[in-house]
């Protein structure tokens, strides 16, 4: 569970980095009204700070990392980033917006598999332009901070493990120089000691660089270990929100519940649990249970 007191002190200090309000994101539908997403979400990122939003599948909560990376168009609402108010939704094409980059749980969606990866790191660090050998140069220094070798530099990704191709992925990132980085299902894809590597770097990462984050996921135990605080999406609203030791400690809506015991324990399998998801047994704006 994340309790570093160095990068909470900064959060606090720094404020929000990014604010966002009243979002929705409906989808047009061949037959009949929009299909909405997302309804009404809300929250702020502080400087630093790591922020967890966690879910089931086709809680909407994949769907606002793509709006606050900037691909995809939210319906409306408002986003405040590093103080300014964003006027357009959209984002500056695949590069995402500027400031905030995102790590997919396919590492091969972000990673040119012709280039070397020097190579599809440096594209990164020259945005957009040609990449030239002081780019490769300071490629190298990126995949070193992410715990890849020089020998990594002229290999192509599929030369690479999973968890290797993360590390280029997150070492690409980082070349973007980016205030906020939204992490969507970014370990769900590795085995389990890939996956603690990983989520090893990214705290070390919000330890050296104070580099705020978004940490996206359908498993409340892994968002446990890395988060500071967690916000729980159902049918696309916010249900709960806190400190990530409150919520987990206490939880007071019945879907948190669920999502906790769902967690493989040995010592108990909820006969709730047999069959149903959590999600079919709640109306997102009921009463607390």
């Amino acid at each position: 569970m994340a309790t570093d007191q160095t990068a909470t002190t900064r959060a606090d200090d720094v404020g929000s980095v990014m604010s966002v309000r009243d979002l929705v994101i409906q989808y047009k539908r061949a037959k009949g009204g929009p299909l909405t997403a997302v309804d009404g979400v809300g929250f702020d990122v502080n400087g630093g700070e790591i922020v967890g939003i966690v879910g089931e599948s086709g809680s909407g909560k994949s769907t606002v990392g793509l709006v606050l990376a900037g691909f995809l168009e939210a319906s409306s609402g408002s986003l405040t980033f590093d103080g300014r108010t964003i006027d357009s939704w959209s984002g500056t094409g695949t590069s995402g917006r500027d400031g905030v980059q995102m790590i997919f749980q396919d590492s091969t969606t972000a990673l040119n598999p012709r280039m070397r990866v020097a190579a599809c790191v440096a594209e990164a660090i020259a945005g957009g332009g040609s990449i030239g050998k002081e780019h490769l140069a300071q490629a190298t220094v990126y995949l070193d901070r992410v715990g890849l070798g020089p020998e990594f530099a002229r290999r192509k990704p599929r030369e690479l493990s999973g968890g290797q191709r993360q590390r280029v992925a997150i070492a690409r990132a980082l070349a973007a120089r980016p205030r906020v980085l939204v992490c969507d299902e970014s370990v769900s894809a590795l085995d389990v000691s890939a996956r603690a590597k990983i989520l090893n770097l990214l705290i070390r990462i919000r330890q050296e660089e104070g580099i705020a984050m978004v940490f996206i996921s359908h498993d409340l135990a892994v968002v446990s270990q890395l988060v500071d605080r967690v916000l729980v999406m159902c049918k696309g609203e916010i249900l709960e929100e806190g400190p990530v030791a409150s919520v987990i400690d206490s939880p007071q809506r019945s879907y948190t519940q669920q999502l906790l015991a769902a967690i493989p324990r040995l010592e108990r399998t909820p006969a709730s649990m047999h069959g149903t998801s959590p999600a079919s047994q709640i109306q997102p704006k009921g009463e607390l249970k």
